[in-house]
């Protein structure tokens, strides 16, 4: 087929203009519409991210808050007496918050609120091992008051020839308000602290073990039992007024520094039996010493707005709440009700909605009732009632029943920024008030001595 030659040549023309490509227009053109787009897509990833960041850090503290709620509530299941806030102020000073040379909590730094504090049981488990206070020799508990042959028998056994002993043991739940802290978040923490009774040591099989004079004393024993090189015993105490008391019981397994046993046996009831409990001797904090305690964290971004009297919680119970509409933090238990004669009582906490509930609140009219009491029992008190000035981990409590309800409020603000955001950049309110969960929880101690009779 003929073609026509200059037809030809405008086709060729046309070809390579094609194949030179986009003018500089189209490509400037290209290139914004691309910008536009990768914005629009970063921005859209970056916000995915940072929703997803947020919603994990809300998660992460609704978490730990149920967490600590949930062992808190399985540690009081052994409690036999929850101090409320009157016996607590009776016992404040000896509690380890209050002694110079505690590291974590002391009257210097004044940044600990005891929120619970509790007598509990206390186990020696006969298959677990633990070691002799005076020779530091390893033993299974079980096995620690027989001799011989049958101390032999007793560590080849899988299961200990020995019985389960039961003790005290005083637990605190302290409210810690973090200012320089290079450890933990500088929020606020919940810390635990527990001082145990000892093992007292007894004879298995026959004879017996006592102790003699005073101080140290001189350790007996008969036919039948345990080696002296494994017993011990206490000094007298110089701290109980109005004199010094001594301990005449011997020991495997010593005491903690400072323990001594709460008197539940007296006439009285158990608030003002709790009330007059003292220590034996200050505490001791050093893990090279015998019988040392420690502050163990719990939990950490507690919220650590500061209280004021917007949130509530300020007027007594028995009036109008202090809270306003402008806070985003409202407490809904008021300040204890003071009874001529009787101890404080909270109509708030009596109430099963809000508060630990009471189906015969103690009154001027019926004194014979029980009482409930918040802890802290005024949360502007700085100095006293609550050093740490927060209010996010508080309880109401029903002391001779044996009850409480727990009360927390966590930061998640504080989880997204490492160091942790300023504290005025993270105060909760309306619109953020969803990254500030909370939590609480009733639980129930078991014990007999613990159950009120009338």
């Amino acid at each position: 087929m003929w073609r026509s030659p200059s037809r030809s040549k405008t086709v060729g023309i046309r070809r390579k203009r094609l194949a030179l490509g986009f003018t500089l227009i189209e490509l400037l053109v290209a290139s914004l519409i691309a910008s536009l787009l990768v914005s629009v897509l970063l921005g859209f990833l970056f916000g995915v991210t940072d929703s997803d960041r947020r919603e994990t850090a809300k998660s992460n503290a609704q978490e730990d808050l149920q967490s600590t709620i949930n062992f808190i509530s399985n540690d009081l299941q052994e409690a036999i007496y929850i101090y409320g806030s009157d016996a607590l102020a009776s016992i404040n000073d000896q509690l380890p918050h209050r002694q110079a040379s505690t590291a974590v909590c002391n009257p210097t730094t004044n940044n600990c609120t005891p929120v619970l504090v509790f007598w509990k049981r206390y186990n020696y488990d006969p298959n677990s091992k633990a070691k002799y206070s005076k020779s530091g020799t390893e033993e299974t508990i079980g096995c620690m008051p027989y001799i011989g042959k049958v101390l032999a028998s007793c560590k080849a056994s899988s299961t200990a020839f020995g019985r389960d002993t039961y003790t005290y043991s005083l637990v605190a739940y302290y409210l810690k308000r973090d200012t320089n802290e290079t450890t933990w978040s500088n929020t606020a923490r919940i810390l635990r602290w527990e001082l145990k009774d000892g093992y007292v040591a007894y004879c298995a099989t026959s004879g017996s073990v006592t102790k003699t004079g005073t101080g140290l004393g001189t350790i007996n024993i008969t036919a039948g039992c345990p080696e002296v090189k494994n017993l011990s015993t206490r000094d007298d105490s110089s701290l109980l007024p109005p004199q010094s008391r001594s301990d005449s019981k011997v020991y495997f397994i010593l005491p903690d520094r400072g323990f001594t046993s709460p008197d539940f046996a007296s006439a009285g009831t158990l608030s003002s039996l709790a009330a007059g409990w003292r220590k034996y001797e200050d505490f001791t904090f050093d893990t090279s010493q015998p019988g040392f305690t420690r502050f163990l964290t719990l939990v950490d971004f507690i919220d650590d707005t500061a209280y004021n009297i917007n949130q509530g919680g300020d007027n007594l119970a028995n009036a109008p709440t202090s809270a306003t509409t402008a806070s985003a933090i409202k407490i809904p238990i008021g300040k204890n009700v003071a009874i001529s004669g009787l101890p404080s009582t909270n109509p708030n906490c009596d109430d099963p909605s809000v508060g630990v509930g009471n189906v015969n609140p103690a009154t001027a009219s019926n004194p014979s009732g029980n009482v409930t009491q918040r802890v802290p029992a005024d949360f502007a008190d700085t100095s006293i009632s609550n050093p740490s000035g927060l209010s996010s981990f508080y309880a109401c409590v029903a002391p001779e029943n044996v009850t409480v309800r727990i009360y927390m409020r966590g930061n998640a603000i504080a989880r997204l920024v490492t160091p942790t955001v300023d504290r005025e950049q993270r105060r909760p309110t309306a619109n953020n008030l969803s990254s500030f969960p909370t939590a609480d929880v009733r639980a129930f101690g078991r014990s007999s001595v613990g159950l009120k009779t009338k």
